[in-house]
């Protein structure tokens, strides 16, 4: 029967690679020796779940590995799960710096009263902090609470609000665990080189293999801010387009008779902001007239606006040249403007756009 085991190879991730020594150490098998100047020596190795007596088989084929000396059950999924509780604790105890890198968020504190309120508002960074300014102790399975965890972290003086370690090989940390509010770090361990990867580093990151629960993660801050542009129409009826603002202070000071504030990230770009100010400024009665909205205002093919009566008027043939408050012939565009102003209407349902509109009163 053994002979018949033998001739079925375990998979070689399935291979056991570590074992206990007589001192209760994890060893490698690559770093056994069982001969000493010619003279065979006699040790022994255990495993790390069972605690079965094992032996290295160290041939010339396979690749070198711990067997168990008698027939064992013992599942692959405890030995791993077993290895990775001896050898992450034995690593967190004696690293200096045990980084855990965390993916935390930073939310504007004004988030929900801002009307200029965006994705951007909420901004995802990685936070790193040294696990053993906080926690110069690990050990295996304490209960906490009424939960046991596989690896324990706190002060040595004081067991107060520990870390849990979880080692998930085949069972998740369970939800009602997750729900305690106690934080808990669970590492998914698939293969030996998983846990090697870990205690061969100084850190651990957040991501697929490594979760985190009851962290805080998100912080209020007042440093984000959205840049905003800004339709400014002054008394004397010029229209100007600023882009030196942000949501913390596009309010603080008026310069015009009516204001319209965009956030910059939307729909809304600069040169149909400008347009769209000066549309919904003649609707509400505070631009009396402007060339781009006269009916007689045209394009000629060098993409330059003309007056198609300039002859008849005797003004400068070109708009930017011309005073519209002095022109007698204006003319407005009563569809067009009222189109374009709906573009940002409060009470059209289907605009997307962040904005604020602001009047002085008339």
């Amino acid at each position: 029967m053994e002979e018949d085991q033998e001739k079925q190879p375990r998979k070689q991730k399935e291979l056991q690679h570590f074992a206990l020594d007589e001192a209760d150490n994890i060893i490698d098998i690559k770093d056994v020796e069982t001969k000493e100047s010619g003279k065979k020596v006699e040790r022994h190795f255990f495993c790390p779940n069972c605690h079965q007596e094992m032996f290295p088989k160290q041939g010339k084929i396979r690749r070198h590995h711990f067997s168990h000396k008698a027939h064992s059950d013992c599942p692959h999924d405890g030995y791993l799960h077993a290895l990775a509780e001896k050898l992450i604790m034995d690593w967190f105890n004696k690293q200096d710096r045990v980084n855990l890198i965390m993916n935390s968020t930073r939310v504007c504190e004004s988030i929900n009263t801002c009307k200029f309120s965006n994705s951007l508002c909420k901004q995802t960074w990685q936070q790193g902090f040294n696990l053993k300014e906080y926690y110069d102790s690990c050990t295996p399975e304490r209960t906490y609470k009424g939960f046991r965890a596989d690896l324990f972290c706190n002060r040595t003086n004081n067991s107060d609000d520990p870390i849990f370690i979880e080692i998930f090989v085949t069972h998740k940390c369970e939800e009602e665990k997750k729900n305690s509010g106690i934080r808990i770090i669970e590492i998914k361990i698939e293969t030996e080189e998983d846990i090697l990867s870990i205690i061969n580093s100084n850190k651990l990151t957040e991501g697929e293999n490594i979760k985190l629960y009851n962290f805080k993660k998100e912080t209020s801050c007042n440093n984000i801010h959205t840049p905003i542009s800004k339709y400014i129409l002054f008394p004397s009826q010029k229209s100007f387009l600023d882009t030196k603002f942000s949501c913390k202070n596009y309010d603080k000071k008026r310069r015009g008779i009516f204001e319209i504030s965009v956030n910059r990230f939307d729909n809304i770009h600069s040169g149909s902001l400008l347009l769209i100010g000066k549309c919904q400024a003649f609707i509400k009665g505070y631009l009396k007239k402007d060339c781009q909205l006269c009916f007689w205002q045209k394009t000629d093919s060098l993409s330059k606006d003309f007056c198609m009566l300039y002859k008849k008027c005797g003004n400068p043939k070109y708009c930017k040249d011309n005073n519209p408050l002095s022109c007698q012939m204006f003319k407005p565009k009563i569809p067009f403007i009222q189109m374009t102003a709906k573009l940002l209407d409060p009470n059209n349902p289907t605009t997307e756009d962040h904005f604020d509109i602001w009047e002085k009163p008339l």
